[in-house]
């Protein structure tokens, strides 16, 4: 009698790319897969054997790698910036969350139970960041619908999180991109007053409205570098002139990484208003 195993639903590739592009032996098995199954797709140079019991596939990285022959999983920044979350820096060395709870060279370690969760990755971030870079990845997680508001201070509503909560009632739903986010924080440490996505009848939402009388827009080069985006600007710049709102506009990377340079400008554009009306 022929025995036929059957075949998982998906390539045993594609699974290895979506777990981090490489990965443990037992996590391939608990997919349903077979040492039949690892053993065609090494043969057929799907995917690679890296060290025993670890595959890769032909295009992972060395960290990818690295981690999985640790037993590790990207946490904190690293790993909120692969889930789709706002990330303002690159942290200098991975960090990393095990099981086991060992240290894995050349990385940061914390250990967790179970399954990396978003939960714990926000935590990590929590531990680590700066309040800028802590209010840009939870305030991502909430509008991209990966949690909500109420679910973070739930989270956050241990005694020592007092810092965390006060991040998170910084955070505005209605922001649309980090640099929106970042300027809105600087404005505000500065003792601004600050309306985010300010609505200018005729025209649409400013970024920001500052003291009610100063409009921003944070111009990023992915959406203002077409012709329907540059004939958009103008027609806003014109509506913007006519409703007597003056408005200064920044790069993206300005409200990010330069904010002293930002606060400079809308200083002196205030302080232009102020003289122009008395």
């Amino acid at each position: 009698m022929n025995v036929r195993i059957s075949s998982p639903p998906r390539p045993i590739e594609s699974v290895v790319a979506a777990l981090g592009t490489a990965v443990r032996r037992k996590r391939l098995i608990s997919r349903g897969y077979t040492d039949w199954h690892i053993r065609c797709a090494l043969k057929s140079g799907a995917i690679l054997r890296i060290s025993r019991g670890v595959y890769a596939t032909v295009d992972s990285s060395a960290l990818a790698e690295h981690l999985a022959k640790h037993q590790a999983e990207l946490t904190c920044f690293g790993r909120a910036k692969t889930e789709g979350l706002w990330v303002l820096h690159d942290q200098d060395v991975p960090h990393v969350g095990t099981a086991h709870g060992r240290p894995v060279p050349g990385c940061v370690t914390y250990r967790f139970r179970g399954r990396l969760s978003l939960r714990a990755i926000l935590r990590h971030c929590a531990q680590c960041g700066t309040e800028l870079e802590i209010l840009c990845v939870l305030e991502s997680a909430v509008i991209k619908d990966k949690c909500t508001m109420a679910e973070l201070r739930t989270l956050f509503s241990r005694r020592k999180d007092g810092r965390v909560r006060k991040i998170i009632d910084m955070i505005d739903p209605q922001s649309m991109s980090i640099a929106e986010t970042c300027a809105r924080y600087h404005l505000k440490a500065a003792d601004y007053n600050v309306q985010g996505q300010a609505l200018i009848p005729g025209m649409g939402h400013l970024d920001a409205l500052v003291d009610g009388q100063l409009g921003l827009e944070i111009d990023g080069k992915d959406y203002h570098n077409n012709e329907k985006a540059w004939e958009e600007d103008l027609r806003r710049g014109n509506v913007l002139i006519i409703a007597n709102v003056p408005t200064l506009h920044f790069k993206a990377a300005v409200a990010m990484y330069y904010p002293e340079e930002m606060l400079r400008w809308v200083r002196q554009a205030l302080e232009t208003i102020a003289a122009a009306r008395r």
